[in-house]
């Protein structure tokens, strides 16, 4: 298939310099897309993913879970028509999935099959809180995520977070994380 050329358009968002590239401060989650008949609607979503994209807004996040676990697929379909350098694709370890180490592989090369792409700018443990930390850590997540970075299957290796201060020091302070994710609601 063609991979199609991103015309840009008049109101690109803000972007901010992260590493060695710039991100969007505006991104496209991928939990709840379009839906026609209890399918996404694949026409809606590549309509999205092309504004987004002629607007700057080329963040795509999604995770395993996210529309019953067919959001990656769905994304990932999209995006295929697009330069894989031209957008940033985030994904997220299901940590609640991790019963070995191993399975921290197993899942991540699941994840960029279902997504059709090589690598993943940004992959984090997802949905570290106060019941999934004693697994993030028994199965060293962490390590196992950083044998994928130094392989370049992800670029940039972060969390998602949904605990309480004290436990977000305490994560933060354990490794040399690139990244982390918050959930504010505005």
């Amino acid at each position: 298939m063609r991979e199609k050329e991103v015309k840009k358009a008049e109101g690109q968002v803000v972007r901010r310099k992260f590493d060695n590239t710039t991100m969007p401060l505006i991104a496209l989650g991928c939990m709840r897309l379009p839906m026609r008949d209890g399918k996404i609607d694949m026409v809606e979503l590549d309509k999205m993913v092309e504004y987004a994209m002629a607007h700057g807004a080329n963040y795509f996040d999604t995770a395993y879970m996210y529309v019953e676990g067919k959001s990656e697929n769905a994304i990932g379909e999209v995006l295929k028509k697009y330069p894989r350098e031209s957008f940033i694709l985030t994904d997220k370890c299901p940590a609640y999935l991790v019963k070995s180490p191993a399975d921290v592989r197993k899942l991540c090369e699941e994840q960029l099959k279902k997504c059709q792409v090589e690598y993943f700018d940004n992959y984090m443990v997802h949905n570290i809180n106060k019941n999934t930390l004693s697994n993030y850590r028994d199965n060293d997540m962490y390590g196992e995520l950083v044998k994928l970075k130094k392989e370049g299957l992800i670029k940039h290796l972060g969390f998602s977070f949904h605990g309480d201060p004290q436990m977000l020091r305490e994560v933060i302070n354990e490794h040399k994380w690139d990244f982390c994710q918050l959930q504010l609601n505005y």
